[in-house]
């Protein structure tokens, strides 16, 4: 069933006719034979008519090399089907003049009319030129539509024309929302009922459609069908119901979709304000302000000025928002690294703290284990360190362990790690070492806390370790941090106990133990 508007249309009381001289053009061209001075007796009735008809003639659209001065020789020159076309296009534009109501943009309709006409047919002479007068009056009669429905069903097309004044969307946009059905189809439905021909009614009815949207199966119609959405997408440039932004864009899809050159288009768009300027002049009809394809050209290059300061703008933005970011990350990043290493640090040594040599521990028995390599620990206990405290003060007792604390730091390295164990003990992982290696660094430690002067007050300081520790060599399965620290500690009781001022290494199942046998 037909939208309501359609049927509006077919039944209203003032749905336009075409005028008789017309009819019988129609008619005469449609029979099987016929002669010029037939169809020339038949517009001559209307001198009017045939007037104008020679004013186009003569005009520059046509680029007559000479003057033609009558009906006939125009015909014999330009063919029936051109002049046909002139007949029934004045018929039409003097049809729909004649009605004009309020509230509606006569101006700007006609203006976009002609556009798509003059476009339609400087595209057809240069990609079918058998197609040109069909594309002329089909571009003509595109939007024809439009004004059928404000005339014979205003009611239905009044909000139409109000939200596109208002909102400037595409006008078949808002029709379908509306109405159910666009201009195209109701124009389409009016020139069948005028009887023209159907690859024109075809070509008509879908000529907002993309240029890449299906079309007829026959070479003409389907052709004729792309040169009038081409036509339409030209008339939406110069008509300003598209930004000129558009313009590379829509040049770019008639390429793409037309057998025509990029010159050739340019060319093309640049005479077509001329030609719609003299078109309107010799239809009689006012179309208000044009646009030359210079203007449209200049605009589009405003456009990507805009565009191209407006991107280079935010790209700046967005670049100061993520340098302001990644400074504010960096920094958080170095705040918490600071947190990070200040809750693993032991505050009076400035060493690692219990919790941290734990984890660090792991991971490196992990990695040893993983990576088939040796380990040692060694664990380190500052020898009478309570009597130090009882007898110089607590603060002196700091002042030593930060001294020491300072010795460790500065051997520390990827394979050294060492730690506060506790109170007056601390520890000392190395990994990937040999037994020898880890002999010689247990015996430095002992013999460099041994040689240390701590200054405290008017007093020097001295204090001497016991180290006790273990080493297990690449594979063993006893590398787990529990073992380590057990047998490592069992090692530093016994040089406690041993006599103080002694390294003590269990070395597979042998156990080093150094010469210095007393405290000194």
């Amino acid at each position: 069933m037909a939208p309501e508007i359609i049927e509006k249309i077919r039944t209203a009381d003032n749905l336009p006719s075409l005028p008789t001289v017309a009819v019988q053009v129609l008619e005469l061209t449609q029979a099987d034979e016929v002669s010029i001075s037939e169809i020339g007796r038949v517009i001559q009735q209307d001198p009017a008519l045939t007037a104008r008809v020679l004013r186009v003639v003569n005009s520059s659209l046509f680029g007559m090399s000479r003057r033609v001065s009558s009906l006939q020789q125009a015909m014999v020159v330009l063919g029936l089907r051109t002049v046909k076309v002139m007949v029934l296009s004045f018929s039409l534009v003097d049809t729909m003049r004649s009605r004009q109501l309020g509230g509606f943009d006569y101006p700007g309709y006609w203006r976009r009319s002609l556009t798509t006409a003059v476009a339609s047919k400087l595209l057809a002479e240069e990609v079918r030129r058998a197609l040109v007068d069909e594309a002329f009056i089909g571009g003509l009669l595109c939007d024809l539509g439009m004004l059928a429905a404000f005339h014979c069903a205003r009611d239905l097309y009044m909000p139409v024309v109000q939200r596109y004044d208002t909102d400037r969307e595409p006008v078949q946009a808002i029709e379908q929302a509306l109405l159910n059905v666009t201009h195209e189809h109701m124009t389409a439905d009016l020139l069948n009922h005028w009887g023209l021909p159907v690859a024109l009614c075809r070509a008509v009815a879908t000529h907002h459609s993309p240029l890449d949207a299906p079309t007829s199966d026959d070479p003409l119609e389907a052709a004729l069908t792309r040169i009038l959405r081409s036509a339409a997408l030209i008339a939406d440039l110069f008509c300003a119901d598209v930004g000129a932004g558009k313009l590379e864009q829509s040049r770019n899809q008639i390429i793409q979709h037309l057998p025509i050159g990029r010159s050739q288009l340019n060319a093309a768009l640049d005479t077509i304000d001329r030609h719609v300027k003299e078109t309107a002049s010799l239809f009689a009809l006012n179309i208000g302000p044009t646009r030359a394809y210079q203007d449209i050209q200049a605009e589009a290059c405003v456009q990507l000025a805009r565009l191209t300061m407006a991107a280079e703008l935010e790209r700046a933005q967005i670049a100061q928002r993520e340098e302001a970011v990644r400074r504010q990350v960096n920094q958080l990043s170095d705040e918490n690294q600071k947190l990070a290493q200040r809750a693993a640090t032991d505050g009076l040594t400035g060493v690692a703290n219990r919790a941290a040599f734990e984890e660090r521990f792991r991971e490196m028995c992990a990695g040893a284990v993983r990576e088939g390599k040796s380990i040692g620990l060694l664990l380190l206990d500052l020898d009478r360190f309570k009597k130090l405290n009882d007898t110089f003060g607590h603060p002196a007792g700091d002042q030593v362990l930060r001294q020491v604390g300072a010795f460790l730091s500065r051997i520390c390295s990827d394979t050294h790690f060492a730690a506060r164990y506790g109170g007056e003990e601390f520890a000392l992982v190395v990994a990937d070492t040999t037994p020898r290696e880890l002999r010689e660094i247990a015996e430095e430690l002992r013999s460099r806390i041994q040689q240390l002067r701590i200054p405290f007050g008017n007093r020097t300081l001295a204090i001497t370790t016991s180290v006790g520790g273990v080493y297990l060599p690449p594979g063993d399965p006893d590398i787990q941090p529990h073992i380590l620290i057990e047998r490592a500690d069992q090692c530093l009781y016994d040089a406690k106990h041993g006599g103080r001022n002694r390294v003590i290494v269990h070395i597979g199942r042998r156990r080093y133990e150094s010469e210095v046998s007393a405290e000194c």
